[in-house]
């Protein structure tokens, strides 16, 4: 049962299962959540990603990663390497080939003779679960620098994936940065061509929507999102979603997509403040509020499930 677990930056955090939430009408299906571990007072929880049931998230102020299963109340905390987290970009995903998760932390490191920043290089950090260590990623080859922090790396096909404008000949184009999870190593980037001449003027996101990436745009009036079905050097991007901003209410800043229902119904997270279900056939929205105590919350959709960290190490004891 697909669900969306938002408002992870407050206490309680809270489940939603969106299907439910235009099945039933008005019974709408929510569960309470105990946040796995203990934080600061107005600590920034960001949601690094999910898969297979598990949710990834930093802690910031007192720097911590946690990997948490909703479903089983099971979690786990991580230490984070180094002291510059702030400017690190992450990402967090399942190596089939090992049987193993792995979360992947980036920065930039520039050699101690480097002055002007022209020997700076993409440094990348990966720990496993099953060997309870980072590990530094040696000759890495990445030849665009991805600087944080940045929103977390988006999982499909067995990569993360990141957004980064590059600068040729005076313009500014997006490429998708890929990360294979199982080999350690960055693929070929991807342009994002066919969504318009100059796509420097957009501001970008990805998403995974089933077995699709998706590329949103999550500011401005109109709301649009492309779907990338085939992964390739050529990869052409199709649109399947357009609306009109101003028919979700209350935006301000950002409307960030989340779910896209069974029945079509799209799921945004409107300005960290609010769930929205718009129905775009009728283009209709129903806002659901989230009560919070800090300016805004983190979202993510998560698939529930059994995934047991006991199954992969040791030492992970259900937090309920």
């Amino acid at each position: 049962m697909q669900t969306i677990t938002k408002s992870l930056s407050t206490d309680p955090p809270l489940s939603i299962d969106p299907e439910a939430y235009f099945d039933a009408d008005d019974n709408l299906l929510t569960t309470q959540l105990k946040f796995p571990v203990s934080y600061p007072a107005c600590s920034y929880i960001e949601i690094l990603g999910s898969c297979n049931g598990l949710v990834c998230g930093l802690i910031h102020d007192n720097p911590l990663i946690y990997i948490w299963n909703p479903s089983t109340r099971e979690s786990r905390e991580l230490a984070i390497p180094g002291s510059s987290e702030d400017d690190a970009f992450y990402g967090f995903g399942y190596d089939v080939k090992l049987d193993d998760y792995k979360i992947v932390r980036g920065s930039i490191s520039t050699p101690t003779n480097g002055t002007d920043g022209s020997n700076s290089e993409t440094k990348v950090e990966v720990f496993t679960l099953k060997s309870n260590i980072w590990r530094t990623i040696q000759d890495l080859r990445c030849s665009v620098l991805l600087e944080g922090p940045a929103r977390p790396g988006t999982l499909t096909n067995g990569a993360l994936h990141w957004l980064v404008r590059q600068e040729n000949g005076g313009s500014k184009k997006y490429v998708m940065v890929s990360f294979d999870l199982s080999e350690e190593k960055f693929l070929e980037m991807v342009p994002l061509r066919g969504l318009t001449e100059d796509d420097s003027s957009w501001d970008l996101e990805l998403k995974v929507l089933g077995d699709w990436l998706c590329l949103y745009s999550p500011y401005g009036l109109i709301c649009e999102a492309w779907i990338m079905k085939e992964f390739s050097s050529e990869a052409s991007w199709t649109r399947f979603l357009r609306f009109n901003g101003e028919s979700i209410p209350g935006g301000k800043y950002w409307i960030r997509l989340l779910w896209v229902t069974k029945n079509g119904n799209v799921v945004y997270d409107l300005d960290g403040r609010e769930v929205v279900f718009y129905n775009p056939d009728k283009d209709t929205a129903r806002p659901f509020i989230i009560d919070h105590e800090g300016d805004w919350f983190e979202s993510t959709a998560y698939i529930e499930s059994l995934v047991s960290h006991n199954n992969i190490c040791d030492g992970l004891l259900p937090n309920i």
